[in-house]
């Protein structure tokens, strides 16, 4: 009998002890954050990094926390991302990157895979291309289809880089309204709107917060936007999928937040609900709708569901048109 008490007490104890780190757990994550956060990012300047400050400033204030914001530029966000993937999984260290990020771990097996190395935690900002044409060109998107079906391969489609978003997404314009254009990339959108306006490219795909300042200047005319709905910012300009390309998924430039794979996920909760109480904040989304953005679904499966839409479209798109970020 006493052997059997003996065990008994064993058991006891074992359970206590599973208990107790349970709990010490669940104590750890609702003290979450006990000391400043940093989040990574790899733009020192511009749209995406003041999209992001948007957000950090108000969180440091609500977690009553300060929130570090670390510049890693280089390899088209690979620098930052690599960085974030071999961070400790407590939530110290976060992300914050671009939609790029879903091409680039595509396009080569050796970068940051968004689902498979990173945690999505929510989306912070949302643009959507566009495309321009110099004021009075075209007039529509409409009569720009006729115009490059008529013409094939002699018109051409400026983006920021080889394997952007911006690229990526004339080609696939290109394979669903069965046409021709020519891809001439350039070093940044500056550039680009400079190419449009001069007249050495016929149109610019090009994110609208790049844009928007032209285009309401009526320098340059939108012709079609990428989103699946009409832009608040610009209500007269239609859809890709309006404009009959229905194949084609929503797409634009985004700004999201992740933390490495396998971050606790009472952690990934908490910022989650934070971010989405930061994005229905009405002075957010005004001052992000003066930009040309505008404040996405925040929730952790949309931006899940963002992610796999885009990496499949890419993977596709890859296949098909033997494209590659180096090409």
């Amino acid at each position: 009998m006493r052997k059997l008490g003996s065990a008994s007490s064993l058991v006891k104890l074992a359970f206590s002890g599973l208990l107790l780190c349970a709990l010490s757990g669940i104590s750890h994550a609702q003290g979450y954050p006990d000391k400043p956060i940093k989040i990574v990012m790899p733009w020192s300047d511009g749209f995406p990094a003041n999209s992001t400050r948007l957000y950090t400033n108000r969180l440091a204030e609500r977690y009553k926390q300060p929130i570090v914001v670390e510049v890693r530029a280089g390899a088209g966000g690979e620098v930052a991302g690599r960085q974030v993937v071999n961070a400790p999984k407590d939530g110290y260290t976060l992300l914050a990157t671009g939609s790029s990020i879903t091409i680039r771990g595509v396009v080569d097996s050796k970068n940051v895979d968004p689902d498979k190395e990173l945690q999505p935690i929510a989306q912070l900002v949302t643009t959507p291309y566009v495309i321009v044409a110099k004021a009075g060109k075209y007039g529509n998107f409409k009569t720009f289809l006729a115009n490059a079906q008529a013409a094939q391969g002699k018109i051409n489609f400026a983006s920021a880089g080889v394997g952007t978003g911006m690229h990526f997404l004339g080609e696939l314009i290109n394979n669903s309204a069965k046409i021709k254009m020519v891809h001439i990339p350039y070093a940044s959108g500056a550039r680009q709107l400079q190419a449009v306006i001069a007249g050495d490219v016929e149109v610019a795909i090009i994110s609208l917060v790049t844009a928007w300042p032209q285009i309401k200047a009526g320098v340059l005319e939108a012709l079609v936007v990428s989103s699946t709905n009409r832009s608040k910012t610009l209500p007269n300009v239609p859809s890709l999928v309006e404009s009959g390309l229905k194949d084609i998924p929503a797409m634009g430039a985004w700004i999201a937040l992740f933390g490495p794979k396998n971050l606790d996920p009472a952690v990934v909760k908490s910022l989650s609900e934070q971010i989405r109480a930061i994005g229905n904040d009405p002075a957010v989304i005004e001052t992000a709708h003066s930009w040309g953005a505008e404040i996405p679904d925040t929730r952790l499966s949309y931006l899940e569901e963002v992610i796999s839409t885009e990496k499949k479209s890419w993977a596709r798109l890859v296949e098909q048109n033997n494209l590659s970020t180096g090409k």
